[in-house]
């Protein structure tokens, strides 16, 4: 398996996002997937199952957990997305059936979810206002807040939480 930057998995996600015609927030990760002609198929499944990829006659099909709250479901279809982004990217990419470690279909999925550009853009058309930017992204307020401090966009030091 060859060494990945984040820029190569930035560059992944923003083609796909390229692909898809998609400029502004929220990421409409399901029609990036419906591009790509996978179909997702919900179902009423119990608490402890969130996603999976399936093989339905030698294609790929997404199976979400419509129980599980919206930005779990979004993370877990981004997620499985990156999977199949970057097979498509590099065919020696292969799904890690046999290991627990996704932290690259995970990378690809932030990239996603909260592309770094869109990320700055709003950040500064709202003043850095990590709790309207993660309503905006769709996603947990400590997951914009992490990504912002990831990109630069705020330090320990700069940012002020408020317990309202």
């Amino acid at each position: 398996m060859a060494l990945r930057t984040q820029a190569y998995y930035r560059r992944v996600a923003e083609a796909a996002l390229a692909t898809g015609g998609i400029v502004d927030p929220p990421v409409p990760v399901q029609q990036l997937i419906e591009g790509l002609g996978i179909p997702i198929v919900q179902v009423n499944l119990p608490q402890f199952f969130t996603a999976a990829t399936v093989s339905e006659d030698g294609l790929p099909t997404m199976v979400i957990n419509c129980a599980r709250p919206e930005h779990e479901r979004q993370l877990a279809l981004a997620h499985m997305l990156g999977h199949m982004l970057l097979v498509l990217d590099d065919p020696t990419n292969k799904f890690p059936r046999d290991t627990q470690d996704h932290s690259d279909a995970d990378r690809v999925a932030r990239e996603l979810v909260m592309p770094a550009v869109m990320v700055v853009e709003q950040a500064r058309l709202w003043f850095n206002d990590y709790r309207y930017l993660a309503r905006l992204f769709g996603v947990g307020e400590a997951d914009m807040l992490d990504r912002m401090r990831d990109l630069g966009i705020l330090s320990d030091q700069q940012s002020i939480r408020w317990s309202y």
